[in-house]
């Protein structure tokens, strides 16, 4: 009897063991552990939408871009503003630049127009009515430069008050299809197409930088500066071009899906944002991937990301996610 009675214990107390090990199991939903935390920006009156851009310039200051007509959103570090075409008239049809210039007026393109906001007050610039931006830059005092996608696509600069418009018509720009722009320490202009990869525009010269490099596609989705002063550009194969000087060096992911932002986040890593195969970051020497099934993403599919300060990596992801990865 006393042998049954422990037996009876024993069994009762392997079953509530294995019971509660199971449950804990269960409740694992996330493993490994997910790496980064969500940036909460609905409310009862903002609902979820699919960014598109980000501006973090700092805790007081984040602007969220949406695709479709969604508009834009301001968080000042204690509410949120939202700006769309029923407050400021324009249709803001899938934001695809934020950017502020050095008199703090803040530059938006998207893919049928360009505007500007400073001190409350919005303004249309109607030359670009219709146009397809695709990247706005700041590129020394005053001056701002566009790149333009499609049909009448080219270069914009604006210089001194005045408008200049650069395209097959009236110059030698290797390709009017441009997907993103930046400018270097010695102020050359770095183009990424989507048919022509990486040209030049320095002292009014243009100048092919990818044509004789093997390459698996000459679609360049997007252009960036690192800390060092050499330019990265991403394509459409997943491949990445790092220009140092007067060296380059091709570099393969290892993915096969198209990478759509590259970003210097301020510590040597170079951070890819990929159409398929999440985040990948490089540190000079070893690739690390952040996927839906080792870091527990919600998408593979990276919209945008942004340098967050203190090496923070905000991206968003379909579903109207925005998330941060800390380092």
């Amino acid at each position: 009897m006393k042998l049954t009675r422990l037996t009876s214990c024993f069994i009762f107390l392997l079953f509530c063991s294995t019971a509660l090990l199971s449950g804990c199991k269960e409740k694992n939903t996330d493993y490994p552990p997910r790496v980064w935390s969500e940036y909460s920006y609905t409310t009862s009156t903002i609902p979820y939408r699919d960014i598109s851009t980000i501006l973090y310039e700092n805790d007081h200051s984040i602007w969220l871009g949406a695709k479709g007509k969604e508009g834009l959103l301001y968080n000042d570090g204690y509410n949120w503003s939202v700006f769309d075409s029923k407050n400021t008239g324009f249709d803001f049809d899938s934001i695809t630049s934020i950017v502020r210039d050095g008199n703090a007026k803040l530059w938006v393109g998207w893919k049928s127009g360009l505007a500007n906001y400073n001190e409350g007050k919005w303004m249309k610039i109607n030359l670009f009515d219709g146009l397809c931006v695709t990247s706005v830059i700041v590129d020394g005092i005053g001056t701002i430069k566009v790149g333009i996608k499609g049909q009448n696509g080219g270069l914009a600069t604006y210089t001194d008050n005045e408008w200049e418009f650069f395209n097959s018509s009236n110059s030698d720009i290797p390709s009017e299809s441009i997907n993103s722009i930046v400018s270097d320490k010695d102020q050359v202009l770095w183009i990424a197409t989507s048919n022509t990869g990486v040209f030049t525009l320095k002292n009014s010269s243009w100048k092919k930088m990818s044509t004789d490099i093997p390459l698996l596609s000459q679609d360049f989705k997007c252009i960036a500066k690192a800390v060092d002063g050499s330019i990265w550009a991403g394509s459409a194969k997943s491949q990445l071009i790092h220009f140092f000087d007067t060296t380059y060096t091709v570099l393969n992911t290892g993915v096969s899906k198209p990478i759509n932002s590259v970003l210097d986040i301020g510590n040597g890593d170079m951070w890819c944002a990929t159409l398929g195969a999440g985040l990948i970051k490089f540190d000079g020497s070893n690739w690390e991937s952040f996927t839906m099934e080792n870091a527990a993403l919600p998408s593979n599919e990276i919209l945008c990301m942004a340098s967050g300060g203190g090496g923070n990596l905000f991206f968003a992801v379909p579903g109207g996610k925005v998330l941060i990865l800390k380092q």
